[in-house]
């Protein structure tokens, strides 16, 4: 298979809705809605980021963001976290993901600090959205493919979650479609692993 060139992705562009969602339907999608995080549940990944530096790993940046998500789940089971798939990612073996091959420098890490630190427990339209997009970020790879509908080049790689195809996703408006070109079902992909990326070439 040709090996396709890791791209630097413009990390301060945000994907933006998830594919097939308007405002409103993202918010009451899960039923529940909540107005905040709890002041101290938010202070504490504020505290933990703090420590972070551009001297740390990128696996040490994804590691504080599980931990914290993962030892406060039940705020993450309701909109707008739900349609963002913060709950989701607690199951992700971090391990198992391409973060050495991530397009998040080093140097990222300090606009990440300051973006969190400059959140309020009430903005929790903006930090899912941003986890969100900052995960993504740090366990893909992205790829120089031109999206077929907006053009814009760079395009993260997926896996089905039924089939078994590679997808790609565009960073801009968030198409998918798998490598022979199909259609994404909604839910259909999963992360794939360093390993498979390495297998097929792609790393």
């Amino acid at each position: 298979m040709m090996r396709c060139t890791i791209k630097r992705r413009a990390w301060d562009r945000f994907v933006g809705i998830p594919q097939g969602l308007t405002p409103v339907s993202m918010l009451f999608r899960g039923g529940e809605l909540m107005r905040s995080l709890p002041v101290h549940v938010w202070r504490e990944l504020q505290l933990a980021v703090m420590l972070l530096s551009e001297e740390s790993s990128l696996r040490d940046v994804l590691g504080v963001i599980f931990l914290w998500i993962r030892g406060n789940y039940k705020y993450f089971t309701v909109e707008p976290f739900l349609s963002y798939g913060i709950d989701e990612f607690s199951n992700v073996n971090e391990s198992l993901m391409p973060v050495d091959y991530s397009s998040f420098l080093p140097s990222d890490i300090t606009r990440f600090k300051k973006v969190i630190l400059g959140y309020q427990a009430k903005d929790v339209e903006s930090i899912a959205r941003f986890l969100r997009d900052t995960i993504e970020v740090l366990i893909t790879v992205e790829v120089d493919k031109q999206c077929p509908r907006c053009e814009s080049n760079g395009m993260r790689v997926f896996i089905g979650r039924h089939n078994g195809l590679l997808a790609y996703q565009c960073d801009v408006c968030g198409h998918s479609h798998y490598i022979d070109g199909s259609k994404v079902e909604v839910g259909g992909l999963e992360f794939v692993s360093e390993g498979m990326l390495r297998n097929i070439g792609l790393i």
